[in-house]
């Protein structure tokens, strides 16, 4: 039904050919579907200088140097970019932590709630980048777990650089993750229920959508936008009488991202209001697709070049390595889990 993918995710910082041809609509908070633009970046932990071990490997290491002019420079300039880098980290966090002070200053339990906000959001945000293989993302969840693993053991005077570390590498991680490769993301959280469209950090389209049944889940993992059809019309893999079969069913778009039948499409038998959390375990859940509002579906219909990467994720705030063992493809993004249809 699909035409068949080529090695995907080692090739996701190669520039996709089809540039944007739609923009989204106005932003509508309630509804199911809505345009926003990305949160402003937040803030984040504790600074430490290295220790003096590692000082000391960089004296031996600046000595061995010694006499080869040309490889030390290289080295001093690493070195300073290194400890610019820190600094301005450090000062990026001191700042968040001075905000947090004033913004939660009585406030511990509303504090400590920012603070797992922000825990869960950069977790599900450092799977995306983990399915994605992006490497400047495992530093940062390094660091994020490390600020998440004190936030329930520190007392509330100790409260502040822990959430403004969580909120600061949080932050990081999901600006790497909006500006990697092409700049085009399209990611789907199972537990939210939510799709969320991405061009060069900009958020073009935020939809509460359906996946997959618990019999029939959608697959998790990195796949991406293999090919498209208007109209389309759905017939079941399953035979008449199965439990599964459903009749032939028209849709107007599709954007297929397995070769098994999972694609994007619209499903007007399903009431807007029924789409969200939760709508997996209903009678709309589909057979593995995920059902999408018209209206966002045309924008992704023009606007998602082949090749565009589908990151489908738990979503659940869990920890990455937790996340990933979920996945059901391989690595070229092809199911293994069988057969999908509408």
């Amino acid at each position: 039904m699909v035409r068949a993918a080529s090695a995907i995710f080692g090739d996701y910082n190669e520039a996709n050919i089809m540039s944007a041809t739609a923009t989204a609509g106005s932003k509508r908070p309630s509804g199911p579907w809505r345009t926003v633009w990305p949160p402003h970046p937040l803030g984040a932990t504790r600074f430490r200088w290295p220790g003096r071990r590692a000082v000391l490997v960089v004296i031996v290491i600046a000595g061995v140097g010694l006499g080869s002019p040309g490889v030390s420079g290289v080295r001093a300039a690493g070195a300073n970019d290194a400890v610019r880098a820190q600094a301005a980290e450090a000062a990026a966090i001191k700042a968040q932590a001075s905000k947090l002070a004033l913004q939660y200053r009585g406030n511990p339990r509303g504090l400590r709630e920012a603070g797992h906000a922000a825990l869960v959001a950069g977790r599900n945000d450092a799977t995306v980048a983990a399915f994605l293989k992006l490497k400047s993302a495992v530093r940062l969840t390094a660091a994020l777990e490390r600020n998440g693993a004190i936030l329930d053991r520190v007392p509330d005077q100790q409260l502040v650089p822990a959430v403004a570390g969580l909120q600061y590498f949080a932050s990081q991680i999901h600006h790497g993750l909006l500006h990697a490769g092409s700049g085009r993301l399209i990611t789907v959280s199972l537990q939210a229920q939510e799709l969320i469209a991405y061009d060069g950090g900009r958020v073009i389209v935020d939809a509460l959508v359906t996946t997959g049944r618990p019999a029939l889940p959608t697959d998790v993992g990195p796949m991406q936008v293999l090919k498209k059809d208007a109209p389309w019309t759905m017939k079941s893999p399953w035979p008449k009488g199965s439990a599964e079969w459903y009749p032939d069913t028209p849709v107007q778009m599709v954007v297929w991202f397995t070769k098994n039948g999972e694609g994007l499409h619209d499903a007007s038998w399903q009431p807007d209001s029924t789409l969200g959390p939760g709508s997996q375990n209903g009678p709309y859940a589909s057979h593995g697709c995920i059902h999408v509002p018209l209206a966002a579906v045309r924008i992704l219909f023009n606007w998602a070049s082949i090749g565009t990467p589908v990151v489908v994720y738990p979503g659940d705030g869990s920890p990455v390595a937790d996340q990933l063992a979920q996945q059901s493809v391989d690595a070229l993004g092809n199911p293994t889990s069988g057969v999908r249809g509408d």
